[in-house]
């Protein structure tokens, strides 16, 4: 049973200062009092107020409740796929130097370089791959269906550009995985307050595009080429406690991001192909569910194919083993250590190892560089080699070389400042190799691992001598003798089979780094010892069974207790009955060289005796590698017929009763019942996918994120794909019926012609559109393959960088259709021949009777409005009888409603990112091209409408001229005579002379009401400047004046107050 996952409780605070008060106000207090108004933290308003405010609080509780996803993860061994974190931006933005400062942060390392994906250990059992988004449209739309988390880089001093709307409109379409908002290029905006404002601005438009309170982070500026430790730590800790959901698109279709592509060489592919294509292996990790052989896949951008075949590989970048062991337990790692801090970035140039397109390089260190004295290996060399003398009795070291690895060729020794780089690539015939002592090593030296290595590769060849100098034994008939032709040499360069590097079960980094022990010099001995395990397990020849273990007693012939065969026959043969044939020590050597390393197998360390090598060989390893190897590995899919699968099938039955012997946990074999299957594997499964005939031309110019999306049983088979579309707003043109669109479909793009209609009101027809309507929905129908219903779908005219927004139309699928259902309105026109009362003769809408007998009984009107129906055909040139309510006239006009089925055509053209790959261009383009007109039809025309004049004018009424003398004067009509123009007059016609002296004249009019225009404007405006310089002046005089009249009349008054007082007394 699954534990119950239950929420930490609170838990409150026992002791500290806080508590302490507490506990002695309640003792001061006695018993805890009552709240001084119980009455306010009760319910009020009644019972209704109650419920509502209840139903209110379960509504909002039910509205946060979702159904849990369905976790489809590795339950068996408890272990995630890493996430993917897409970085996407706008070019200059900082998208590698924010990966590298993550890198920094997580790992330690500084990369110099950054190309294709990084996948490295975040926590303790958390990983993360880290992507770099392209600019390109077609990469932003892969990029958005498998990221789990999207760092959006805005730059600051810019603001947003056209991509960061264009992915987010993307991401919205294909589920909306999380996104974090990254605040860059802050250090050009110097002004404090200018660096708020545009904070708040740049928060505020990115909350509208995403939802208020999503994170925005702020990175201030670089230091030393990496960005401030403290905000990428604050980054990287909202990165680690993000959730990711399981979108249902991803969780239906298993998947895996390539994070490593290999191309076989001719030699290695079984049928080199001429025609430009190769087999492909696609290294990644599981994700969305279980992936098999033979199942059906889409690489965007390349087109549909097959796994040919598929096999798990070691992770390169695996979990911390002490996380994974303390998974069951509560106790875990706090922090992680430093060696369990994994990378994995095959293109980068961290660690020792980088994969170039031709080759592998093993970087050595300056101070790492050490050379020793070289001892006599071959017949042909005396002494030592003096070039080490002289640095030895110099007492210092060779300066810094870097060394082509061509191991019996001539190496070219250039000098290097930097670090020393081996390139093992190109190497040819053993015979002349070199080989350097451990003299350094047993000094107590710390020489690098790819030095050790290669010296010890180096001498393994005179072991190998050695030994099979003193066999006298024949390894395979004679007939396998002759290998001089097929022997290429040993190859170790990436994408060739026959490297030793290139084991099956490890990529070229994970094998460097996982041989750790001492005996990585003696590879080639141990595939001496393993040679040809396929012929010695399945082979039909006894003797060379019988031959390998004589060898094996050989080899082990020190040891004492010796237990049995490694392959003892059924029939208990001996080993003494050996064929006495012998085969010479170059014909050992080649028939060594020439097995593949498919067919060897590398062992941890060297076997001492025959009784390791038996201890190591165990039954269940032999039925595991088998099973992993032998059956289904080097079968060509072409070339199978129904006895050699017949035959396999009965091998896997007889390897499964093998298998199940070996002791499972009992989760792990009720998880595994449905994986029975070949070359089935689950989530978390770090893999390697072999796809045939993909072209060359696509692996050269391949750039971005490669996704090996499947595809469903059904979605293999095209039909007509409903879809529920809307124009975007920000789209400058409106969409036409049957004009191409490239569609993103699931994992697919590809163009299409698509038809827009609209379901009529009554839901019975859906009805064509020429146009996509503004700002509201309708349907689209187009050719595809088919998908699932409730998916989001994307639509872009072209792909090219423009100014404008290219984001043309967003949708979902509705529903899937094996014919359409849209219909077109189509109007029959014709033309009333007879006319007998209601009854009348209808021509020129039909061309023959049977025509007329399809539409027997169907509603015809005239354009006034009078309604008919079609009764009988009269005649075979189409002449029907017809009725109608009302009796018609000769020039109306008799039209009949239809409706024409219409279908999209069935073109389906897949986008594949190749320069040479042929787009559909729209019609405005090719009309552009080509200079053509649009086309413009008479019946299309829009004809001016004609305004009804405002007075109407009617016909004069006659009046009999016996009322007409009883009319008083004003009332009779008058019969105005007009006047007559005289016909003498002749009409002035002027020269040119005389026209230039009207225009001059004219013109000089014109000049002089300008400028006495403008005399009166500047006299209105020197008199508004006086009036205002005027002003105050009057403003004081009338002060003044007032002033003065009060005086003057106060002297009047007291002038006559004087005279009256002097009258008074002379009274």
């Amino acid at each position: 049973m699954e534990e119950v996952d239950r929420k930490k409780s609170h838990r409150s605070h026992l002791s500290k200062r806080k508590v302490l008060k507490k506990k002695l106000k309640k003792e001061k207090n006695g018993e805890k009092k009552e709240r001084h108004n119980p009455k306010a933290f009760t319910f009020s308003g009644g019972v209704k107020s109650v419920q509502r405010r209840v139903q209110r609080t379960l509504d909002i509780a039910s509205k946060r409740e979702k159904a849990p996803g369905i976790d489809k993860s590795n339950v068996e061994d408890d272990i995630t796929p890493p996430y993917i974190v897409a970085i996407q931006g706008p070019p200059g933005v900082g998208k590698t130097t924010l990966i590298r400062s993550l890198v920094k942060n997580y790992t330690k390392y500084t990369l110099s370089q950054i190309n294709g994906s990084i996948t490295l250990v975040s926590s303790k059992n958390r990983r993360l791959t880290f992507i770099e988004c392209p600019n390109d449209m077609h990469g932003m739309i892969d990029t958005a269906k498998v990221a789990d988390l999207v760092l959006l880089l805005i730059d600051a001093s810019f603001s947003f550009e056209m991509e960061t709307f264009e992915f987010l409109n993307i991401l919205q379409v294909h589920g909306f995985p999380r996104v974090l908002g990254v605040l860059t290029h802050l250090d050009r905006i110097e002004d404090n307050k200018t660096l708020r404002k545009t904070k708040k601005k740049m928060k505020n438009r990115f909350w509208t595009e995403i939802y208020n309170g999503a994170k925005l982070f702020y990175l201030s500026g670089i230091h030393n080429g990496l960005y401030n430790k403290t905000e990428i730590r604050n980054l990287s800790r909202f990165i680690a406690v993000q959730k990711f959901e399981n979108l249902s698109w991803r969780s239906s279709h298993p998947y895996i991001v390539s994070l490593r592509i290999e191309e076989l060489n001719d030699n290695d592919s079984k049928d080199n192909n001429n025609n430009g294509e190769t087999s492909v292996y696609f290294y990644g990790f599981v994700k969305g569910g279980i992936m098999r052989k033979n199942q059906n896949i889409h690489i965007p951008g390349l087109g549909d194919y097959i796994i040919n075949d598929i096999d798990e590989f070691n992770d390169p970048c695996p979990l911390p083993e002490s996380s994974i062991k303390k998974k069951g337990t509560n106790a875990g790692l706090r922090i992680l250590k430093s060696k369990e801090r994994n990378i994995y970035a095959p293109y980068c140039d961290v660690g020792n190892v980088q994969i170039d397109s031709n080759s592998m390089y093993i970087h050595i260190p300056n101070n790492a560089v050490n050379f020793t004295r070289r001892k006599v290996i071959f017949n042909d060399e005396s002494g030592d080699d003096s070039d080490d003398e002289e640095y030895d009795d110099a007492d210092c070291s060779k300066p810094d070389i870097s060394e082509e690895a061509d191991f019996g060729t001539n190496s070219n020794n250039d000098v290097n400042d930097s670090d020393a780089t081996i390139n093992l690539e190109n190497a040819e015939d053993d015979e002349h190799e070199e080989s350097e002592t451990d003299q350094d090593e047993e000094d107590g030296e710390q020489i690098p691992e790819a030095v050790r290595y290669v010296r010890k590769l180096q001498k393994s060849q005179s072991i190998i001598n050695e030994k099979v100098g003193n066999l006298s034994l024949k390894l395979l008939p004679s007939s396998n003798c002759d290998l001089e032709n097929d022997y290429d040499g040993i190859d170790i360069e990436n994408g060739s089979s026959n490297s030793i590097l290139s084991d099956d079960n490890d990529d070229i980094d994970n094998y460097y780094y996982g041989l750790k022990t001492k005996n990585k010099g003696n590879l080639l001995f141990n595939c001496y010892v393993n040679y040809s395990l396929k012929d010695l397990i399945y082979g039909d020849n006894k003797r060379i069974r019988n031959e390998f273990n004589k060898m094996m007693n050989h080899l082990g012939r020190n040891s004492n207790n010796r237990k049995k065969d490694l392959f003892e026959d059924e029939d208990g043969a001996k080993q003494d009955e050996i064929d006495q044939d012998e085969c010479s020590t170059d014909c050992i050597d080649d028939v060594l060289d020439s097995y593949r390393v498919d067919d060897v197998y590398i062992y941890p360390s060297k076997p001492k005796n025959i009784k390791d090598l038996q201890m190591y060989w165990t039954d269940e390893r032999f039925s595991d590698l088998r099973s992993r190897k032998f059956i289904t590995g080097g079968i060509d899919n072409s070339d199978e017929d129904e006895d050699e699968s017949e035959g396999i099938e009965n091998e896997v039955d007889e390897n499964s009763e093998n298998n199940d012997e070996i002791e499972v946990d009992k989760s792990s074999t009720s998880l595994s019942k449905g994986l029975n299957e070949e070359k089935a594997f689950r989530i978390g499964k770090y893999v390697r996918i072999r796809v045939d005939n993909v072209d060359k031309e696509w692996l050269k110019n391949q750039k971005g994120i490669t996704i090996l999306g499947t595809l469903l049983p059904g979605e293999s088979t095209f039909g007509n794909i409903n879809i529920r579309i809307k124009k975007h707003r920000w789209y400058p043109k409106i969409l036409k019926s049957d004009d191409v669109l490239t569609f993103s479909i699931g994992w697919r793009r590809f163009q299409s012609l698509p038809i827009y209609s609209i379901e009529d009101r009554n839901e019975t027809r859906y009805r064509m559109l020429k146009y996509t309507p503004e700002h509201m929905h309708c349907y689209c129908t187009t050719y595809g393959p088919i998908i699932p219903c409730n998916f989001g779908i994307l639509a872009i005219r072209s792909s090219e960088r423009t100014s404008n927004f290219r984001i043309a139309a967003t949708g979902v699928s509705v529903e899937m259709q094996a014919k359409s259902n849209i219909v077109k309105k189509l109007k029959l026109i014709g033309e009333p021949k007879k006319i007998y009362k209601n009854t009348a003769f209808i021509q020129k809408m039909f061309n023959s009777d049977l025509e007329v007998s399809k539409f027997l009984g169907a509603k015809i009107q005239t354009v006034s409005g009078i309604r008919g129906q079609i009764k009988k055909a009269i005649s075979t040139n189409g002449l029907f009888r017809a009725t109608f309510e009302d009796k018609i006239l000769l020039s109306d006009i008799v039209f009949c409603k239809t409706w024409i089925s219409i279908s999209p055509r069935e073109f389906y053209n897949p986008v594949i990112d190749l320069p040479t790959w042929r787009r559909l261009k729209t019609q405005a383009e090719l009309r552009r091209e080509n200079n053509i007109p649009i086309p413009t039809k008479s019946d299309s025309i829009y004809v001016e409408k004609q305004d009804r004049p405002l007075k109407k004018r009617f016909n004069s009424i006659p009046i009999p001229a016996s009322l007409e003398k009883e009319l008083p004067f004003a009332s009779k009509t008058k019969n105005d005579s007009k006047k007559i123009k005289n016909k003498n007059e002749v009409a002035v016609i002027r020269s040119s002379f005389d026209k230039r002296v009207a225009n001059l004249f004219q013109r000089l009019s014109t000049i002089q009401k300008e400028r006495d225009t403008q005399r009166i404007e500047k006299k209105k405006i020197n008199r508004d400047i006086k009036m205002r310089r005027r002003r105050p002046i009057e403003r004081i005089r009338e002060a003044n004046n007032e002033e003065r009249k009060k005086r003057r009349y106060a002297l009047q008054g007291a002038k006559l107050d004087k005279q009256r007082r002097k009258l008074m007394m002379n009274e």
